[in-house]
């Protein structure tokens, strides 16, 4: 298995990162929490981030966290779908465009995973919050477990198989 460091991962699939964080800030306005400062890419670690105001909700502390999964998912398959079509119905067509709608399709997939530090911030805000009652404890906790998993995961290209997982499904079911 090759090694590649994360950050050559998130220039080379960048528009993932961008995708992501805007998927952040754009479930804090539909909160109603306010965003201090935003970051969509940079070339250090970390790569893109957030900085947000608080909230005691747990509906709107688990919308900004695992906001970008859904976002980057959605967007990810919509843009990759023209191709991967024409690919799984044996018309392949390598253009240009082609080729672009697969890296940004396959870079906005694989930036589809929540990070720790939106898994720490469900811990500290749902799952240790005195104030959240025991229903939404027990529908978060799976999810954190889930984003853990994906952290580590991505590690051994869990990101990569999950990118390459949904671009082949969706068609496959769509054709």
């Amino acid at each position: 298995m090759m090694i590649i460091p994360g950050f050559i991962i998130s220039i080379l699939t960048f528009p993932g990162v961008i995708v992501h964080e805007l998927a952040h800030q754009i479930c804090c306005y539909i909160c109603g929490i306010k965003v201090y400062e935003v970051k969509y890419f940079q070339f250090k670690n970390p790569n893109g981030y957030v900085i947000h105001e608080g909230s005691n909700h747990p509906g709107k502390v688990f919308i900004t966290s695992m906001g970008p999964f859904i976002f980057n998912t959605i967007l990810g398959s919509l843009i990759i779908l023209p191709a991967s079509i024409q690919f799984f119905a044996f018309k392949v067509n390598s253009d240009i465009l082609n080729l672009i709608l697969v890296w940004a399709g396959f870079s906005i997939l694989m930036h589809a995973f929540c990070s720790t530090g939106d898994a720490k911030v469900m811990v500290q805000q749902i799952l240790k919050n005195k104030k959240v009652g025991i229903i939404p404890k027990i529908l978060t906790a799976p999810f954190v477990g889930l984003v853990y998993i994906g952290a580590v995961g991505s590690v051994v290209w869990l990101d990569a198989v999950y990118a390459a997982v949904v671009a082949m499904l969706l068609p496959n079911l769509l054709v």
